[in-house]
C-alpha cells in the first residue's frame, strides 16, 4: 500500500486534536490491484496466525464453550431469525448468532472449522479497520500499525478470546471506539461505520461506556453522517437496555470487592502489558503485589510524563484511552466478580477476556505519548519507538502460543463421529436412563438428541453441543 504524504497526514492530525474532530477532506484514491493483493495476503497471514495460536489440538478441530453449547446448539434447534435475537446472559450476541446461523448450513463435522475461521476473519477485518481509522488520529503510520497488530496478536488474547465467536464482542467494542474517533466522511464510510456500530452494540451493551464519545462526536460534527452513526447507536442501545430490563438478571460468577480493582488492574493489565500473560505467574507468585504495583507505577509514570509534556491532542487522546482502559476493567469485573483474581496460590488466566480492552486502550495511550513531538526530542522519540516495537514483538512471539481450555480438546470431528454411531445404534434414546444433562447444566436432554462434548475436556462437561439425530444420518 502506498503511504499518504506525511505533510498531508500531519495537517489532518493538527485539525483533529482529541479524537472526533471535524472531518477533513482528503484526496481519494482507488486501491490498485497490487494494493488489494497485498491486503488479501496480509489478511490471510493474520487469519492463519490466529488459527495457529492454540497449542496442542488444532483450534479448527475444537469447539469453544459457548460457541457450541449455546450458539451452535440454538442455531441447530431454532429458526435463524428467532435465534438471532435470542438473549444469552440477559443481552444479545448478534455477531455470534450470525456466524452460528450460517454454520448450520454446512455438514456438522465442519462446524468447528467454520466457526474458528469465521472468528479469525472477523478479527482480521477489525484489525484492518483499526489501522485505516487510526491513521486519521495518530500522527504516524508506525502507531497505527502497532495498534492494528495488537488486535490480532495481543498476548492477553491467546488464552480466552482468540478464534472463538463468543468473545468477538470485545473486538467490536474496540472497533466502535475508532468509529467514534474518526467519524465517516462519505456515504461508503457511513455504511461501514453504521454496520460496525450496529454489530457492536447488538453484541454487547457494555458499548454504552462509549456514550461520552458519541456525545463528543456530535458536538464536534453535527453532519448527517455522524447523525446516522449516533442514531444507529441510540436505537440499538435502546434494544439492549430494554432487553436487560425485561429479562432475568444474571448473577455474579463470584463476589465483588471494589478494593480488589486497583490490584487486578496493576497485575492483569499493566503486568500483562509489560511481561505478557505467559510469564505473569513467574513474577506474581514469588513477588506478589510488589511486582504488580511496580508495573503500574512504571506505566503510570510514563503516561503522566507524556500528559505533562505532550501536546494538547496527546493529552486528550491519552486521557480518553486511559479512562476507558480503567472503565472496561472495573465495570465488567464489578458485574462479574473479582474473587480469586489476586490469589497467588490459585492464580490462573481465567477472565483474560476482561483485560483485552483495558490493554488495547492502554496501548493507544502509550502509542500517543511515544509519537508526540513535544514529549521527547527526535532522537529520544525514535529510540523509544524502536525499543517499544522490539519489546512488543518479543512479547507477541513469546506469548504467541498459550495453553488454553481448548488445548486438550476433545476433537470435534471425533465427537461428531461418536454421536453419529450412537444415533445409528439407539436413535439418541436411552430407555430407562435418568435425564441427561443438556447444553446448560440442569437442562434435560430431549429424547432423540445426542450430546457432542466440547472444551473444556472435563467429566460431564457443562458445555456440549446438543443435536437431533436426524441431522447425523
Amino acid at each position: 500500500m502506498r503511504a499518504r504524504p506525511m505533510i498531508a497526514q500531519t495537517d489532518t492530525i493538527a485539525t483533529a486534536p482529541a479524537a472526533v474532530a471535524e472531518p477533513v477532506a482528503e484526496p481519494r484514491r482507488r486501491l490498485s490491484r497490487g494494493d488489494l493483493a497485498l491486503l488479501v495476503g496480509i489478511g490471510a497471514v493474520l487469519t492463519l496466525l490466529q488459527m495457529l495460536r492454540q497449542p496442542g489440538l488444532q483450534s479448527w478441530n475444537t469447539m469453544w464453550q459457548e460457541d457450541g453449547g449455546v450458539f451452535l446448539t440454538d442455531a441447530l434447534d431454532d429458526p435463524f431469525l428467532e435465534t438471532l435475537f435470542s438473549p444469552y446472559n440477559a443481552y444479545l450476541h448478534v455477531i455470534a448468532r450470525l456466524i452460528a446461523g450460517y454454520t448450520v448450513l454446512f455438514p456438522l463435522e465442519n462446524a468447528a472449522l467454520i466457526i474458528t475461521l469465521s472468528s479469525a476473519i472477523v478479527t482480521t477485518l477489525i484489525a484492518f479497520y483499526v489501522y485505516f481509522a487510526s491513521r486519521r488520529v495518530f500522527r504516524t503510520q508506525w502507531a497505527s500499525l502497532l495498534a492494528a497488530l495488537s488486535v490480532v496478536l495481543l498476548p492477553a488474547a491467546g488464552y480466552e478470546t482468540n478464534a472463538n465467536i463468543a468473545n468477538l464482542h470485545w473486538y467490536l467494542i474496540y472497533a466502535q471506539f475508532w468509529v467514534l474517533l474518526s467519524p465517516p466522511r462519505n456515504a461508503r464510510e457511513v455504511a461501514l461505520s453504521a454496520t460496525i456500530t450496529a454489530l457492536a452494540v447488538l453484541s454487547d451493551p457494555l458499548t454504552g461506556i462509549l456514550l461520552p464519545l458519541v456525545g463528543l462526536m456530535l458536538y464536534r460534527d453535527r453532519s448527517r453522517r455522524t447523525m446516522v452513526v449516533a442514531g444507529v447507536y441510540g436505537v440499538t442501545m435502546g434494544v439492549q437496555l430494554l432487553l436487560r430490563l425485561i429479562d432475568d438478571p444474571v448473577a455474579r460468577y463470584a463476589s465483588s470487592s471494589f478494593a480488589d480493582l486497583p490490584g487486578v488492574y496493576a497485575l492483569r493489565v499493566t503486568g500483562s502489558f509489560l511481561v505478557g500473560d505467559l510469564f505473569l505467574d513467574d513474577f506474581w507468585k514469588p513477588i506478589g503485589p510488589l511486582f504488580a504495583f511496580t508495573c503500574l507505577a512504571l506505566v503510570a509514570g510514563f503516561c503522566a510524563y507524556g500528559l505533562a509534556r505532550g501536546e494538547q491532542r496527546t493529552r486528550r487522546l491519552a486521557l480518553w484511552s486511559i479512562g476507558l482502559s480503567v472503565a472496561y476493567l472495573w465495570i465488567p469485573l464489578m458485574l462479574r466478580g473479582t474473587e480469586n483474581f489476586l490469589s497467588r496460590e490459585l492464580f490462573n488466566l481465567n477472565g483474560s477476556r476482561y483485560v483485552l480492552l483495558p490493554i488495547l486502550f492502554l496501548t493507544v495511550a502509550v502509542l500517543a505519548v511515544l509519537e508526540d513531538v513535544r514529549a521527547f526530542s527526535a532522537p529520544a522519540r525514535r529510540n523509544l519507538q524502536i525499543a517499544f516495537t522490539v519489546g512488543t514483538a518479543a512479547l507477541m512471539l513469546t506469548n504467541f502460543s498459550i495453553f488454553t481450555t481448548r488445548t486438550n480438546g476433545p476433537r470435534w470431528t471425533d465427537g461428531v463421529e461418536t454421536a453419529r454411531k450412537t444415533c445409528a445404534r439407539t436413535g439418541g434414546l436411552r430407555p430407562g436412563a435418568p435425564p441427561r444433562p443438556g447444553p446448560i447444566p440442569g437442562q434435560p436432554l430431549p429424547e432423540g438428541d445426542v450430546r457432542i462434548p466440547i472444551a473444556p475436556a472435563i467429566p460431564d462437561p457443562p458445555f456440549a453441543v446438543t443435536v437431533d439425530c436426524s441431522r447425523l444420518r
